[in-house]
């Protein structure tokens, strides 16, 4: 998550490990002179994590994607940032079959609305391979990715452009993230 209490900036990722009852083994911090916040965290597979979120303190925006790779003692191997000039959040990482990461959250940089869903493939360095938006002329916001056994991806928020309110949207890519199909419930 974050913390103000800690760290350098106003707010900083924060990555507690802890052992089966709760008791911390160890915390960081990592962050600048801003905003930074972590929404996802997972271990990966040669044991360390990796985290995301977005950052006021480094990139090229208001707020951009951010990702930090740690080893398993929470040393900090490499991060990296993707954004455009406006107000982009990750809110998940996962680890794909290719040993790279695909990162999901909004974007008001690019894309077709005042927010849309925005999906990143990156290699296991966190370079960017591709990147995708999907969605309306209003807000998406995508919570979740996930790789599908067909190599694609499928991806889960919300949207404000099919309603009035905010309904369900769910799109289903293949594996360069090229749109296959979305739907919406609400």
């Amino acid at each position: 998550g974050s913390t103000n209490s800690y760290g350098s900036g106003f707010s900083d990722f924060w990555l507690i490990k802890t052992n089966s009852n709760g008791e911390a083994i160890w915390n960081k911090t990592y962050g600048g002179p801003r905003w930074d916040a972590a929404n996802s965290v997972i271990e990966t597979n040669d044991r360390g994590y990796i985290a995301a979120g977005g950052t006021n303190s480094f990139g090229s925006g208001y707020q951009d994607f951010w990702l930090v790779k740690t080893d398993q003692n929470g040393l900090m191997q490499w991060n990296n940032t993707y954004g455009g000039p406006y107000d982009d959040c990750a809110y998940a990482v996962q680890q794909t079959d290719d040993l790279g990461y695909i990162v999901c959250g909004y974007t008001g940089s690019f894309g077709a609305g005042f927010e849309d869903f925005w999906l990143i493939k990156t290699d296991s360095d966190g370079n960017m391979i591709w990147n995708k938006t999907y969605g309306g002329g209003n807000s998406e916001y995508a919570y979740i990715a996930e790789q599908t056994n067909d190599d694609g991806y499928i991806i889960a928020g919300s949207t404000y452009s099919s309603t009035t309110e905010f309904d369900i949207f769910l799109v289903k890519a293949d594996s360069s993230g090229n749109m296959q199909w979305s739907k919406t419930y609400g």
